[in-house]
């Protein structure tokens, strides 16, 4: 089990600033997450040999069940390890979300009010399914010992989502999550990070790139807005310990953001913006605390 807390502190686009550059914080509170996911593991054994390289290789069905204070959402994934440093995996999700005490989980924007609208829970869940592969290496595996380990990792996934009973091009929100459209979409990790025998067992960097596929999902809104745009992000992490079951995960995340020629009072306003440039932001401080049982 999984419980997230995220933390956002304001940082205001600046408005007509093209290029690259740096917006700084405007101030202390942006907005807040929080989430718990239960995964429920089952593995079954491959029979592929007794090879160092192929022992071990097994296929694992998940079940995983995630509940925040917007949504809920099921989600099935099956996966195949063939080698000890390599893992396909793929599955899918449908969601229910909605919204409360203003807090907005499930809307969709009207455009003649420029404003985004509730939806109905049950007539329109939000649905997702994606393929991914994840190459993995510690060089622990080659040179014994308790402080040899550097841990490298690469994932790639390719995932469709969207919001049922929508036309092909209205943007939504989901989970408080503004400007969303249906449509494929691409996400990279890679994390380099060194491994110690400590209570802080695991410090290093992780990078994720982000977009759509295609930015022709934004439809009319694509041509200003940039739908293909790719989102960047450089993390700090640290992983701590405290027993043989349980992890708390601390990551400060800085990423890029378009950048529009006027200022923007609310989120959805960047749609009838131009974009004129990309600014990199603090978005956020992550903390992940991690159960097994």
């Amino acid at each position: 089990m999984t419980t997230d807390l995220l933390y956002y502190p304001e940082s205001k686009t600046q408005s007509g600033s093209s290029g690259t550059h740096f917006a700084g914080l405007t101030g202390a509170y942006s907005g807040f997450e929080c989430r718990s996911q239960l995964f429920v593991d089952y593995m079954i054994k491959t029979p592929l040999g007794g090879h160092w390289l192929l022992k071990d290789a097994n296929v694992v069905l998940t079940g995983a069940f995630e509940l925040t204070p917007l949504s809920v959402r099921p989600q099935l994934a099956l996966g195949f390890q063939p080698f000890p440093f390599l893992v396909f995996k793929g599955g899918g999700s449908i969601g229910f979300g909605w919204n409360m005490l203003g807090f907005e989980g499930l809307c969709a924007l009207d455009e003649k009010s420029r404003k985004y609208e509730a939806l109905s829970t049950f007539s329109h869940p939000f649905y997702e399914v994606w393929a991914q592969g994840t190459l993995m290496f510690d060089t622990g595996a080659l040179i014994p010992g308790d402080w040899n380990h550097l841990i490298m990792l690469a994932s790639y996934k390719t995932f469709y989502s969207g919001i049922a009973g929508l036309g092909r091009h209205t943007p939504y929100e989901w989970q408080g999550d503004k400007n969303r459209v249906e449509g494929l979409q691409y996400e990279f990790c890679g994390i380099l990070a060194y491994q110690m025998p400590l209570v802080l067992y695991r410090a290093g960097f992780m990078y994720t790139a982000y977009g759509h596929y295609d930015g022709g999902d934004y439809g009319d809104f694509d041509a200003s807005y940039d739908g293909a745009f790719t989102q960047h992000s450089l993390a700090g992490l640290c992983q701590f310990k405290f027993a043989e079951k349980d992890e708390l995960t601390c990551i400060a995340q800085f990423s890029t953001r378009r950048s529009f020629d006027k200022e923007l009072d609310e989120a959805e306003d960047a749609l009838f913006a131009q974009k004129v440039g990309t600014e990199w932001f603090f978005q956020r401080l992550i903390f992940s605390w991690s159960h097994k049982f």
